[in-house]
Formats: C-alpha cells, structure tokens, sequence
C-alpha cells in the first residue's frame, strides 16, 4: 500500500464515523467503474473537496485500464453540472496539462482498432436510410457553425509527405477512383453551368484564393494552333480545341 492508497483509506474510513451538516456527496469507496457495489458499507458521505482529492488518489494508486478509468472520472469531476455544486479546488496548470495529455494517450490507445466499439460493424441499409432521412433539409445552426470555425481557426496542419502523397494517388487511380467510368449527362452539365452563371466572387474569397496561390508556377502547355505556352488551368478553355487560331490556314 503506497502513500496514496494510505491517505485514502484515512479519508473514506474517518467518513465513515461522523455526521455532516454541511453539503455533502455519496462515494463508492470501491468505484462501480471497478466492481464497486451500491450497498451501504461500500458508501460514505464527503464534503465536495474530500470528494474530489478521493478522485484525484485514485488516479494516483491504480494502474492499468483501471487507472483510465479514474483518470476519466477525475476528468469529469470538472465538468459543469446544474444540479451539483462544483468544485473550487484548483487544479494548477501542469497537474492539468498532464491529466489531458495522458486521457487523450489513453483514449487513443484504447479506442482504436478492435477497442473501438464501431470496430469490424457496417451500418446496415435501414440504418443508412434513417440517418440521410434525419438529415434532409437540416440546416447548420449558426452557433453550431461558428463553434467548428472556431475550433480550426488559427491551425496549421504538418505538411503531408512525400510518402503519403504517392499512397493518396495510388489509391484513387483508375478503378479504385469513386468516378471511374461514372459520365457526367447532358442534363447534369447544364445544372452545372447554369448554377455558375453570374456567380461572382467575394472580396474575401478572391483574397484566400490569390494568397493560396501566390509563388506556386502553374505548368504550361504549348498550344499547336496559336504555337503559344499556355497555362494548363486555362488551357482548356482558350486554347486546344477551343483555340480562336485553330480554323486560320
């Protein structure tokens, strides 16, 4: 029994002998997360700081998965609740750095492959047709909107590798590509084109647009009929089959 465990058994068996008058919280001595039972002489009654130290000793004496658990319960512990008095014991900076740090590790670990509880399981068919039927015609809260621009503003991702790169476009070439062999109708391009007719772009858009493209060399494509480099963005477009020298002899 190390310190932790000793401090904590001093706390729950010295709850046990007294009667408060003051705000007090049920503990399982034993936590249910741990095989803990509901019963009377596995319960004692703690002021609000003794009930959250019992949390924090817990993380400090268990190990293992068991250990996870605490550390989720003492995370929790922190989380705003209407009905219960919340705790104003504070936590420092790095006592906290570390606890996120680890219950993110943790989750990681834990959550991925077969801990996942999704792992190996498909949604079946009705599933899938309930979810798109909940979701038609919904729209995005603003609040809901703003919380996600929020949450990415100011983020800069690490630049993908060279690897990753190679391993993107092999698994999206020829049949493993999602369009392979789907032909856009007529019908289809003429939505397409109508829905961009007089569209005109925002200030901020062409501003991100030109940023994003600022220093990048587009490659060029000799064009046959007016024997000029053109751009391959705007190739297609002005040039080729589309070229205003393509019919001078």
């Amino acid at each position: 029994m190390n310190k932790y465990e000793k401090w904590y058994k001093q706390i729950t068996d010295n709850a046990k002998n007294r009667v408060l008058e003051c705000y007090t919280e049920r503990h399982h001595i034993v936590p249910v997360a741990l095989g803990g039972a509901d019963t009377k002489d596995n319960l004692v009654n703690l002021t609000a700081r003794e009930h959250f130290i019992c949390h924090w000793l817990l993380t400090k004496f268990t190990t293992g998965k068991n250990r996870y658990k605490m550390i989720n319960a003492l995370r929790m512990m922190r989380a705003e609740n209407p009905n219960q008095q919340r705790y104003e014991t504070n936590i420092t900076s790095r006592v906290y750095e570390n606890l996120k740090e680890e219950y993110a590790m943790l989750q990681s670990t834990t959550r991925r492959g077969k801990g996942n509880g999704f792992y190996g399981k498909t949604h079946t068919e009705e599933a899938r047709h309930a979810i798109s039927e909940k979701n038609k015609g919904r729209k995005q809260p603003l609040h809901e909107k703003q919380n996600q621009i929020t949450a990415i503003t100011g983020r800069k991702r690490k630049p993908f590798s060279e690897e990753w790169k190679q391993k993107m476009s092999e698994a999206h070439q020829g049949e493993k590509n999602h369009r392979y062999g789907v032909e856009v109708s007529e019908e289809t391009r003429a939505k397409i084109s109508a829905k961009m007719k007089g569209r005109k772009q925002s200030d901020e858009e062409k501003a991100r647009r030109s940023a994003s493209n600022l220093g990048k060399t587009k490659p060029k494509k000799l064009c046959p009929h007016c024997n000029q480099m053109i751009a391959v963005n705007t190739y297609t477009r002005w040039h080729g089959n589309n070229c205003k020298h393509k019919h001078i002899l």
